[in-house]
């Protein structure tokens, strides 16, 4: 009896998250930092990338000089 009603608590449970899942978002305030974490993921990976640009830059300015020193 008592597995019947632990089943019966885990549906339910399972059956709140799924229907009221965005208002209990809401209420966590989880969103915003979904959003923030977004953003941030956003920059790093556009630092990145000039980065890397950056460092193609150099290597090519760097073999360019090697080539006119010569």
């Amino acid at each position: 009896m008592l597995k019947y009603i632990v089943i019966a608590l885990v549906g339910l449970g399972v059956y709140l998250g799924v229907t009221y899942k965005d208002q209990i978002e809401d209420v966590t305030n989880s969103r915003p930092m979904e959003e923030v974490q977004d953003m941030y993921e956003d920059a790093k990976d556009q630092a990145s990338d000039k980065a890397e640009e950056l460092s193609d830059k150099a290597d090519e300015l760097s073999s360019q000089l090697k080539d006119l020193t010569k």
